[in-house]
């Protein structure tokens, strides 16, 4: 489980989830399954993702920065 790796459109399709949870179990009596929007809501701003991500991170390339033969005082 990782925070904030979740694409925006299982993060919207989280809140139209959670707000069918609310509406339906208003409107029907069931408010176990209102409560149950809470969840759901929390997943969709943490941006939890359940899958394992076994994908391999590209790790950052460190470059070093050759000296450049121009001196800025010279080209001013």
């Amino acid at each position: 489980m990782e925070f904030f790796t979740l694409s925006i459109d299982k993060i919207v399709f989280r809140y139209f989830l959670m707000m069918a949870a609310v509406i339906v179990g208003v409107f029907t009596g069931q408010f176990w399954l209102a409560a149950l929007g809470l969840p759901i809501f929390l997943s969709a701003i943490l941006g939890l993702s359940f899958t394992s991500s076994k994908k391999a991170k590209k790790s950052a390339a460190l470059r070093t920065v050759k000296n450049n033969d121009r001196n800025l005082s010279k080209a001013a």
